[in-house]
């Protein structure tokens, strides 16, 4: 198989040579790689190949297993090239991506950037979000609604919602948004930590807000009783607050989101929050 300009071709070839103690005529078809002076045996016959590049032709010359001067046999021209079936291949996720088609090859000849594994980057933003006409049970309802319905649209939407509701999401800071210390940068990370500790509201059937007090500190804290999808109850703790800066501003965001001990919302990480 032969390449011109990183494309794989078959190239006919008319040889009329001879070839040794054997002769070989007609036309006929050569599979070979199109490198300036590769070779290739053939009947045997050694025939090397010398690629003109930037003239548009090729010519394939016939050389006795001596070494004896060879002749010229045949030149394609650009477009004869171009006219050439070229094989398909399928293209690979990179060339498919819209954030790594047209980014440079890299060292290990790859064009992934990586980045379009991280559902935040996605055209599709949540449907849920902070708004400044929601009060605190607004967005803790909202937040439990995408629980509820976490695939709708799209698989682990849910957690997207929580990760946009987040006060720490995408900071460098360490957070005990899950009552342990942890990071919030990666969303990926995020996401695996809360399908692990808020399996509880993943496909929940019900919920209800018990109580909502405001703390000492100032930040509003919310107890929910939540009817889990084998039917047991569990208990949730939020700690909202409202932003006084970025890009949700005056908004109820989530500061903190922890499962309780029991009913009583008893929880160890009460002293840390």
């Amino acid at each position: 198989m032969g390449v011109v300009m990183g494309v794989r071709v078959s190239l006919p070839v008319c040889c009329s040579a001879g070839c040794g103690s054997s002769r070989v005529s007609g036309a006929f078809p050569l599979q070979f790689r199109l490198s300036p002076y590769s070779s290739v045996r053939l009947s045997g016959a050694r025939h090397r190949h010398n690629s003109s590049y930037g003239k548009g032709a090729s010519r394939c010359l016939a050389t006795s297993g001596n070494g004896e001067s060879s002749s010229f046999k045949q030149m394609l021209s650009a477009e004869q090239i171009l006219e050439i079936p070229i094989e398909r291949r399928r293209r690979t996720t990179a060339e498919e991506c819209p954030f790594c088609a047209d980014a440079p090859i890299k060292e290990n000849d790859s064009r992934c950037l990586g980045i379009c594994r991280l559902p935040t980057n996605v055209s599709n933003p949540p449907q849920y979000f902070p708004h400044e006409l929601q009060d605190c049970a607004d967005a803790v309802n909202l937040q439990l609604k995408a629980m509820r319905d976490i695939n709708d649209p799209r698989k682990d939407h849910g957690v997207q919602v929580l990760y946009e509701f987040a006060v720490d999401a995408g900071t460098m800071e360490r957070s005990r948004y899950f009552g342990f210390s942890s990071d919030m940068y990666h969303y990926d990370h995020f996401q695996g930590k809360a399908l692990n500790h808020m399996n509880g509201l993943v496909s929940c059937q019900s919920w209800e807000i018990e109580e909502e007090f405001v703390r000492d500190d100032g930040r509003t804290q919310c107890h929910v009783k939540v009817l889990d999808k084998a039917g047991k109850e569990r208990f949730f703790i939020f700690i909202m607050v409202v932003r006084s800066f970025g890009k949700w501003e005056n908004c109820w965001n989530t500061h903190r989101l922890f499962e309780a001990e029991d009913a009583e919302y008893n929880s160890k990480y009460l002293q840390f929050v």
